[in-house]
């Protein structure tokens, strides 16, 4: 907690120094505060929730995710460092070799190759997926357990290219799955592309390719496929459907796993602060691939309900209701285990820009 306060105080100060020169310069600062209260009615031991990174305290007020941001953009160069504090960096960066590479949310440096491509060096966020790390920017509070389940953050190289005003091409080459440090002497590959169509139908496709191994006698292939489907059928409403699809192959004994994940989401904006937001996650990790069950697998529905208001563009608060339902005993808190839960919480989240 002393260290959290001591950021928050940086940042404060950071912000308040840096404000009169950012308005005459081309570097940009920038913050994001996220916080949050849970009330899990499993009531987990010690008031950890399973199976999330992203709000994993029960019955306790906490701070998410907390950055403050510098960036700066000249004609053919860019380059942006964020530094963070809170429980989803604690969570998600935790497995990284070094302990400063937690405070890390973003730093690359960017090149323009060409004029419409950008070649980044560093760490970034995922170069697919739906939902965003940042509960300000995604339909509801909560991440989907397949975004909790893919890479939030990745560290290597990646090429951008607008192919047209409608399309997009991303390519990485990078150290692994979700890791600043590299885990072993390969690297891993990916590709994505998003495609809008007049407008209202946007589709993508993305995918992950490595070796996740980091015992040098095994291999351990990874293979991800990641489509999304997002239409605008009327002007209010918003619907997206989601498949994510791992497989991972071991060298050793010639063996097979895979995990899927189905996510159908949607989102109705009744004015431009108030909106609400529904999910449905279907879940199938048999294989403890790479959700770790308790029962030694992980088969899921998940149900969840967010309302949120817009005070302004860049500030929101939400509201929201999940529960899980499964046909194993994976949940053990106070009241024994289960094969369900839900879940109430919220939390307020600002960006400063």
């Amino acid at each position: 907690m002393r260290k959290t306060i001591y950021f928050i105080f940086i940042c404060v100060f950071f912000l308040k120094f840096f404000n009169a020169k950012a308005q005459e310069s081309k570097i940009k600062f920038g913050a994001y505060l996220d916080t949050y209260y849970n009330f899990d009615f499993s009531k987990p031991l010690n008031n950890q929730r399973l199976y999330v990174t992203q709000y994993d305290k029960h019955n306790e007020f906490n701070l998410s995710h907390a950055w403050v941001s510098a960036a700066y953009e000249e004609d053919k160069i860019r380059a942006s460092l964020a530094l963070q504090v809170g429980t989803y960096p604690a969570n998600n960066y935790g497995a990284e070799p070094e302990k400063l590479y937690q405070m890390v949310y973003e730093a690359y440096a960017g090149y323009q190759i060409t004029k419409n491509g950008w070649l980044d060096v560093g760490i970034f966020g995922g170069h697919f997926g739906y939902e965003s790390a940042l509960s300000l920017d995604r339909d509801l509070y909560s991440p989907a357990l397949a975004t909790e389940y893919t890479p939030y953050y990745q560290s290597g190289l990646r090429y951008t290219h607008d192919l047209s005003d409608n399309t997009q091409l991303r390519a990485v080459v990078l150290n692994g799955w979700q890791n600043i440090g590299e885990t072993n002497n390969k690297k891993s590959v990916g590709l994505a592309v998003d495609h809008t169509f007049n407008g209202a139908i946007k589709v993508s496709y993305g995918n992950y390719y490595g070796n996740e191994s980091a015992d040098d006698n095994m291999d351990l292939m990874r293979f991800h496929n990641n489509v999304i489907l997002e239409a605008k059928p009327i002007e209010n409403l918003k619907i997206a459907g989601i498949l994510d699809y791992t497989t991972q192959k071991n060298s050793i004994t010639d063996e097979s796993i895979g995990t899927t994940f189905i996510t159908l989401i949607g989102k109705y904006t009744f004015t431009e602060k108030w909106s609400v937001a529904g999910r449905y996650e279907n879940v199938n990790d048999k294989d403890d691939m790479l959700i770790n069950g308790i029962t030694g697998q992980f088969v899921m529905n998940v149900f969840s309900l967010s309302v949120n208001y817009y005070p302004s563009e860049n500030a929101a608060l939400k509201i929201e209701a999940k529960t899980y339902r499964g046909p194993d005993n994976n949940f053990a808190g106070e009241e024994g285990v289960g094969s369900g839960l839900l879940v109430l919480g919220g939390g307020i989240a600002i960006r400063i820009q």
